[in-house]
């Protein structure tokens, strides 16, 4: 039944989302695909060696890290927006996959019904942005 907004929410609010950019930082970094530009004979001539500078090409210019960067920025100015109460209900739901309504409302003194209509308006609108 989870939808692609909670699964985004799911992974920011647990840490994998900032855990998924590092990674890909560091397969990004460490990647050693060489590429022989040298096709033909004879010297190379203006070849640059950058390495730092390409690296940093590589990094920014990468679509999956550039799209995961966008979800999580998306999500923290979002966030940021909503009153504290339902910011923090939403951040202890869905930081552990284990915790139920019941723990939420017993956890923040509200009823199961208001925990889960702050849930869905905070995925309302942020399913609007991503």
């Amino acid at each position: 039944m989870a939808d692609r907004v909670d699964s985004i929410l799911r992974d920011y609010f647990s840490g994998r989302l900032e855990l998924r950019i590092k990674q890909r930082e560091e397969t990004i970094r460490y990647d050693s695909q060489e590429v022989d530009e040298n096709i033909g004979g004879g010297r190379t001539q203006n070849k640059h060696t950058r390495p730092v500078d390409d690296l940093m090409i590589r990094i920014e210019s990468d679509p999956v890290l550039r799209q995961l960067n966008k979800q999580k920025e998306d999500i923290e100015r979002w966030v940021a927006t909503f009153e504290k109460p339902k910011r923090d209900v939403v951040a202890y739901y869905y930081a552990s996959k284990s915790v139920t309504w019941v723990k939420v409302a017993q956890q923040f003194h509200i009823s199961e019904r208001t925990a889960m209509a702050w849930r869905v308006e905070v995925k309302h609108i942020l399913g609007a942005v991503l």
